[in-house]
């Protein structure tokens, strides 16, 4: 949203509805049908889906001004992963007709779609090269950094990062067992590269947790 100019952003707005989201929600389910598309205005969202092996997979986790579910709402055909609030929060609710209208009337806005959907898509790509070069212990590291660069404070030469996440999700998000999530802590800890318990932790060294996020 914050991307859209002044008129663009005035259009959705005055189209959609405003509603609540709770923590734990669950917005929408793979496989449903698509009949609007959703503005996170407060709040957090995971996207996931099943894998074939019946473990659940975190493919990203969207903030406040971002869109959920527009590629069925454009392509009306169903959803294609799960969205989950990660926290409570507010969405702006827009039908997909009423959607697909305003980017006929508004180009600009398709314009931002597609350059928001390339950024995810080579960001995924870079994400399936980690997953593949990287072990476990290196997947938690970029997972870790991921989430410093996006909610991490700074202070006295560390990095405060309260995890939006519990270690299970964080399982999910890393494609690895919350088993490995544990001992990969516990590691990094003995290592001197962060300290903390649960979701409050204290990143101490960014420049060996970025490299080893690197392989």
């Amino acid at each position: 949203m914050d991307r859209l100019a002044r008129d663009d952003r005035q259009a959705l707005e005055s189209t959609g509805r405003r509603r609540p989201m709770a923590a734990g929600e669950v917005l929408f389910r793979e496989g449903d049908d698509a009949y609007e598309v959703l503005i996170v205005l407060a709040g957090m969202v995971k996207i996931q889906v099943d894998s074939p092996s019946g473990r659940v997979v975190i493919l990203t986790v969207l903030d406040a001004g971002e869109l959920v579910g527009k590629l069925s709402a454009i392509d009306s055909g169903p959803r294609s992963a799960t969205a989950c609030a990660l926290a409570n929060g507010a969405l702006l609710v827009i039908p997909s007709t009423r959607f697909r209208d305003i980017l006929e009337e508004h180009p600009s806005i398709g314009l931002e779609l597609l350059k928001v959907t390339a950024a995810r898509l080579r960001g995924a790509s870079r994400r399936q090269l980690e997953f593949s070069a990287n072990d476990g212990l290196g997947r938690l590291c970029s997972a870790l950094v991921e989430l410093a660069d996006r909610y991490g404070l700074a202070e006295d030469g560390a990095v405060r990062l309260v995890l939006p996440m519990g270690q299970g999700e964080l399982a999910a998000w890393g494609g690895l067992s919350r088993e490995a999530i544990v001992k990969g802590l516990k590691a990094l800890r003995t290592l001197g590269w962060l300290d903390g318990e649960g979701r409050r932790l204290r990143l101490i060294d960014m420049d060996s947790l970025r490299a080893r996020s690197e392989g």
